[in-house]
């Protein structure tokens, strides 16, 4: 049983996942004036992560540049699979995950964990263990591309909802010059 639990918090975690994005599937209420909250406080903690850096070589430079462009990347396709329904009589939108979010999410997910088996070379590591030189490069990386997920999902999710008000917006009658 001991050589399993490494594993019990990662299943236990993408279980509740699940769970959430299944009460996700079913719809909730969006405020598009609200998008801009998560990547706002995402944005802070970035900027307090890079006060003392790590130190930047150009291999870690591009690293930074290529999981900001993945997760930007993810996250406006994450977005592009979430359905936005409108209702005109209240003007209230409703965001509602598709099945391809979900997998899609869960994937990602996942390849973190199967991501960081590798890069210890299979073995699980240890709770309490000191981190590798590399712990804050991998942060910062994993920063970086959550930050880019969060901040498009919430760019993309917002343009699509301002497009959806404006096709609803009854336009004003053109006044007769004459």
């Amino acid at each position: 049983m001991t050589q399993f639990s490494p594993y019990i918090f990662p299943v236990i975690v993408m279980l509740i996942v699940f769970w959430r994005m299944r009460r996700a599937s079913a719809g909730r209420p969006l405020k598009p004036n609200r998008l801009w909250i998560r990547p706002a406080i995402l944005s802070l903690f970035a900027l307090l992560a890079f006060i003392h850096p790590a130190p930047i070589t150009p291999v870690s430079l591009a690293i930074f540049v290529a999981a900001a462009i993945a997760g930007v990347g993810l996250g406006y396709l994450s977005a592009r699979h979430q359905h936005l329904t409108l209702d005109p009589a209240s003007g209230a939108i409703t965001s509602k995950l598709s099945p391809i979010g979900m997998a899609l999410f869960l994937a990602i997910f996942a390849a973190r964990y199967i991501v960081r088996l590798i890069v210890e070379g299979g073995q699980p590591s240890q709770p309490f263990a000191h981190p590798s030189s590399g712990a804050l490069l991998y942060t910062d990386v994993a920063l970086l591309f959550a930050l880019g997920l969060v901040a498009a999902q919430a760019w993309e999710i917002w343009r699509r909802a301002k497009a959806l008000e404006a096709e609803t917006v009854p336009k004003k009658p053109e006044s007769l010059a004459g």
